[in-house]
């Protein structure tokens, strides 16, 4: 099987993009998907899309943070 490890994404798109057209089998991702990045949001979709295996980064947990944060002040 052939499969793609990568980490420290952080948000780069293209990056990504360019791990899926190695033909791979299979994308397994060791963290910190987003956070200094232009593309967050369409590296989670494309994440949750494409089934990529992934452990949560220390980036990731800081996004997840300070978002329930925020959703706890608005509520």
């Amino acid at each position: 099987m052939n499969v793609a490890l990568i980490g420290d994404i952080h948000a780069n798109l293209p990056a990504l993009a360019h791990a899926q057209e190695q033909s791979v089998e299979a994308i397994w991702n060791v963290g910190d998907s987003v956070g200094y990045g232009a593309f967050p949001n369409e590296v989670v979709q494309f994440i949750s899309q494409n089934h990529v295996l992934s452990i949560v980064g220390n980036y990731d947990l800081k996004v997840l943070k300070f978002k329930k944060r925020r959703a706890m002040a608005q509520n």
